[in-house]
């Protein structure tokens, strides 16, 4: 009798064992899980769910609502600084609000100076018509030389440099929109450097980096045909849109956003830089020898810079700036497991561009799929019995489209940073395929160059699904394509998943109906699997201090 007893005290001690954490059986979330969710946040009533806007505040509530239906505690304000692991309080809400800085050019002047034997004569610049533009954050005034700098492209990593061999601190730089190949998809340029080249390194906001790090004074951007392209904030990427990858799309109506950054920071763009027009191009290049096809050709065969000091004229420009307070909010909920002091985020950014002369960019893609999936996750981890190994974070981050600023705030503000936060999953854009992709089977996979283990992690999952992706499995250093970006820099290890780029990628035509169920139900179980391996076994991490 004693002996049976005992025996049955073993059992109930496994049995409450097992009872604690069971992570090694939540069930990956099917298509019927994800796809209601991915609809209605990209329909017309979340009206593009623009970071600040109406739609991106309905956006938020519905979000914290299926946090809650879930069974996932908030993890919003209230947090208590000393204890991130804690059980939430009574009042602690699921948002986490902060404010942006929105800003926009009040008014502009540009204006080209002739030094000539008796003194200087100038030609004022008309705007809207010879030149637009960009925004800065703060107001700006400047006269200096200039320097041709072909596309103001610097990736040593690609083996391209415009700026090698030139000395551009304190002067204006006028550079070329695009990278080299970019108009011929047959040339070596294009084969040497891949089409991901363009959306990485040609984007303007990578070229403004670029040139204030090099000292530049001011930037003029330049296209081969003269035609002034207004600065659109959904296109940090405009270069992409103009690629061979987006040729045959139909023309979206034009807009025009101002821009962002969060109180306080250091690192925005602070550089005056111009869109010029066909005449103000012709009177600047005149004389110079730089003949913009010619380059455009050139650069695409031998992948040469051609920097060249334009004597004889000085640029003279004035940017003054309008700034306002705009309100946010990330969506944070968080089932707490075993290990209280240590932490995984599964992120995602759920806002978009909006609306937009009265057209709605539902944002499907990018990023519906991200939180849908982020959302069904978070059910199947808080409605499964038992805990996770360590605590599980569940973010919506805001203002992805103004610049990673949601991911940000919270990457400069949280506690378990870095310290007690293990590993960062990042879903973007993982319901469609790239054109080329026919057979729905490429998936991109970023993690950082010492998480060798996160890369052998993702290849063995991988390997044992029923029909196996063709990974592209890629280093996150320097890059910052999406919200992973803020914790990769703190050296947390991260893993951000992508299907690829299509020809829809910030245009009204990104909608639910385009999605690949399929394709992201068996990318959500390659997610869900990491999760459970990183939550019993934590990635390797560099020590920061």
């Amino acid at each position: 009798m004693r002996r049976s007893i005992f025996c049955i005290l073993i059992l109930l001690s496994f049995t409450s064992l097992h009872s604690q954490t069971t992570s090694h059986a939540v069930p990956a979330p099917a298509a019927k899980d994800f796809k209601g969710i991915l609809s209605f946040l990209s329909s017309d009533w979340m009206e593009g769910r623009e970071a600040g806007a109406r739609g991106g505040f309905m956006a938020a509530d519905y979000i914290a609502s299926m946090m809650q239906i879930s069974g996932l505690l908030p993890y919003g304000d209230g947090c208590k600084p000393n204890e991130p692991g804690s059980r939430s309080s009574p009042g602690r809400s699921y948002f986490q609000d902060f404010e942006l800085i929105r800003y926009r050019v009040e008014k502009s002047s540009l204006a080209i100076i002739y030094n000539l034997p008796g003194g200087t004569s100038s030609i004022l610049l008309t705007p809207g018509t010879d030149f637009e533009p960009n925004p800065i954050p703060f107001g700006r005034e400047e006269e200096n030389s200039l320097v041709f700098a072909g596309y103001g492209i610097e990736a040593p990593g690609k083996g391209y440099n415009d700026y090698q061999g030139s000395d551009i601190r304190g002067r204006i730089v006028m550079i070329l929109e695009g990278f080299p190949g970019h108009s011929d998809t047959t040339s070596y340029a294009w084969k040497k450097l891949g089409r991901s080249f363009g959306p990485e390194f040609a984007k303007l906001s990578r070229k403004l980096r670029v040139a204030e790090k090099h000292g530049a004074a001011g930037v003029l951007i330049i296209g081969p045909d003269g035609v002034i392209k207004p600065y659109l904030n959904s296109i940090r990427n405009q270069d992409i849109v103009n690629t061979a990858m987006n040729s045959a799309k139909p023309a979206e109506p034009d807009y025009d956003d101002p821009e962002y950054y969060l109180p306080g920071d250091t690192n925005t763009v602070d550089i005056p830089s111009f869109r010029l027009g066909t005449d103000a191009t012709r009177l600047i290049l005149s004389g110079t020898g730089i003949d913009l096809n010619g380059f455009e050709k050139k650069s695409a065969l031998d992948l040469l810079p051609a920097g060249k000091v334009i004597e004889g004229k000085r640029i003279r420009l004035s940017v003054s700036v309008i700034q306002e307070a705009v309100k946010v909010r990330n969506v944070l909920g968080i089932i707490h497991g075993i290990d209280t002091g240590r932490n995984i985020i599964v992120g995602s950014h759920y806002d978009h561009l909006g609306m937009r002369k009265g057209v709605i960019y539902n944002g499907a893609d990018d990023n519906a799929s991200g939180v849908s999936g982020m959302l069904a996750l978070a059910r199947a981890w808080a409605g499964y019995p038992g805990k996770p190994s360590c605590n599980i974070i569940f973010a919506a981050w805001t203002a992805e489209e103004k610049g990673l600023l949601g991911s940000d705030w919270f990457a400069r503000h949280s506690p378990i940073i870095p310290d007690r936060l293990s590993v960062v999953f990042n879903m973007d854009m993982i319901s469609r395929s790239a054109p080329e992709d026919t057979a729905g089977i490429q998936l991109s996979i970023g993690t950082l160059p010492m998480n060798d283990d996160l890369k052998n992690l993702a290849k063995s999952i991988n390997s044992h699904l029923k029909h196996p992706f063709a990974l592209d499995l890629w280093d996150v250093t320097g890059h910052t394509g999406s919200d992973y970006a803020h914790f990769a820099e703190r050296k947390i290890p991260v893993m951000t998943f992508f299907s690829g780029f299509h020809d829809d990628y910030h245009t009204p035509r990104d909608v639910s109906a385009k999605a690949d169920p399929l394709k992201m139900e068996t990318i959500l179980k390659i997610v869900n699997e990491c999760i459970r391996e990183t939550s019993e076994n934590p990635p390797v991490k560099i020590p920061t201090h």
